[in-house]
């Protein structure tokens, strides 16, 4: 992860922001369209604010995996943020394109799990599809038990037609399943978010948050995140298309003329500049638990470089 001086001031020119970009990027997130048929009390999406479905535009799509071809993009690049990406099957098409063009990526994709089939899931394998994570979600206003989520896992083994094994548990808190593919790595994972989630930037406001948080946050430094309509976040905890949390995000991608830009632009250095010291973080972040650096070795390099080109310095 690259934390040098760039990472705090905006960077135009485009070939500097390339370079950064190219050393500290590991993950890119973009939805390839808006629709979640879900409205699980845990997400922002429990508004009912994405029944809608809305595709990526084609220059915003050209714009990501262009800039990603150019630099021969080799991290992973996960094809979902807050939809639900096998409820269109254009999504098929998308990842066809991605492994094309981007032959050393690790393409990924997260999924409720009621679209999945046989067909599906061989058809995701032959466009290209490295991971298929699906997730446990409950039924609106359910409580997490770990019967619920294996029946759901039987469920979706049965639906897909290969038999999940589960390799991990932590008993009322989290589950995680595999089922073995000839071509693809497809993970099975139940989560208890009242133990586990954050409230998501604070669009979740019964959700059990973290303390009052000081820890710097790795995200802004190493993840590209894009909504449909691309308008860019600072990290798949903020839905870059709520009101609520339309301070919080870069602008959108045709604001700028590449996605490096984006990611060296002025409101993406201003959010690394707050999220690299461990002072007391401000909202949105104040009670997120994602990302957390806490690495003895990793905190002295970021308070190394607060202090050597933030404190004292101009923005």
């Amino acid at each position: 992860m690259y934390v040098g001086r760039e990472m705090f001031h905006e960077v135009a020119d485009r070939e500097t922001a390339r370079r950064i970009f190219a050393s500290t990027v590991v993950r890119v997130e973009m939805e390839t369209h808006s629709y979640c048929n879900r409205r699980c009390s845990y997400c922002p999406n429990v508004a009912g604010d994405r029944l809608f479905n809305e595709p990526m535009p084609a220059d915003i799509w050209e714009t990501v995996i262009g800039g990603l071809q150019e630099i021969d993009y080799a991290h992973h690049l996960v094809l979902n943020y807050y939809n639900e990406p096998l409820a269109d099957r254009s999504i098929l098409d998308r990842l066809r394109e991605a492994r094309a063009r981007l032959p050393k990526a690790r393409l990924m994709i997260y999924s409720n799990g009621d679209y999945l089939e046989p067909g599906l899931v061989d058809e995701l394998a032959e466009a290209g599809l490295d991971y298929l994570h699906v997730s446990i979600h409950l039924k609106r206003e359910d409580t997490y038990t770990d019967l619920y989520v294996v029946n759901r896992m039987i469920e979706i083994s049965v639906r897909m037609g290969i038999p999940a094994k589960i390799v991990g548990l932590k008993p009322g808190e989290l589950m995680i399943a595999r089922a073995p593919h000839r071509r693809l790595e497809i993970e099975l994972r139940g989560i208890n978010f009242n133990v586990h989630g954050t409230d998501r930037g604070g669009l979740i406001g019964d959700i059990t948050t973290a303390a009052k948080r000081a820890a710097p946050c790795s995200f802004p430094f190493a993840h590209f995140v894009l909504g449909f309509n691309g308008m860019i976040a600072p990290c798949c905890h903020i839905r870059s298309d709520r009101p609520e949390h339309a301070p919080y995000v870069y602008g959108n991608l045709r604001d700028y003329g590449s996605i490096f830009q984006a990611f060296t632009s002025r409101p993406a250095a201003a959010w690394r500049r707050e999220l690299a010291s461990a002072r007391p973080k401000l909202p949105p972040c104040d009670t997120c638990s994602a990302g957390v650096v806490d690495d003895p070795q990793a905190l002295k390099v970021f308070a190394a470089a607060h202090q050597a080109y933030v404190e004292g310095q101009p923005a």
